[in-house]
Parts: structure tokens; sequence; C-alpha cells
């Protein structure tokens, strides 16, 4: 059995109460559902139409990592 193939991708939507942006990192499956986190804008309430869909790559994940790493970096393991 192989494991089923995953991609990530950051989406932009605008929710359909407020018109307010949405920005999320989403990680979905063969069937393109999934879950995700919600960056910036109102809580999602399933109104929401989506503007934009990145789908990341290997080297987007090393870039942001990088990123990530530089603003907070990894905890050291205690000696």
């Amino acid at each position: 059995m192989t494991t089923p193939a995953r991609r990530a991708v950051i989406d932009l939507d605008r929710d359909g109460w407020t018109q307010n942006l949405q920005l999320n990192i989403v990680t979905l499956d063969e069937n393109g559902t999934g879950t995700g986190y919600r960056l910036a804008g109102p809580k999602y309430n399933g109104s929401s139409e989506n503007l934009l869909r990145v789908e990341l790559d290997e080297r987007d994940a090393a870039e942001i990592r990088a990123a990530l790493d530089a603003a907070f970096p990894p905890a050291t393991p205690a000696a």
C-alpha cells in the first residue's frame, strides 16, 4: 500500500459575510480536501470564495522554514 499524495498550498479567500480576506496554509490529500491554519482574516464560516491558490514545492517549503527559523530559532536540546 502506498502513502497518499499530499500537497501544501497557500490560499487567499474572501469571506462571504464580511468580504474580508482570509490567508491560510493547507495540507491537501489526493482528493483535494485537508486541514490548514488560518494566518489572517476572519474565522472560516463556510461562505468563503477562493481567490488564489499557490501550490508549494520543496524549495518554497525550505525558504519558508528558513524564514521562520531566522525569526524563531529552533530550541536546542538541554545539555
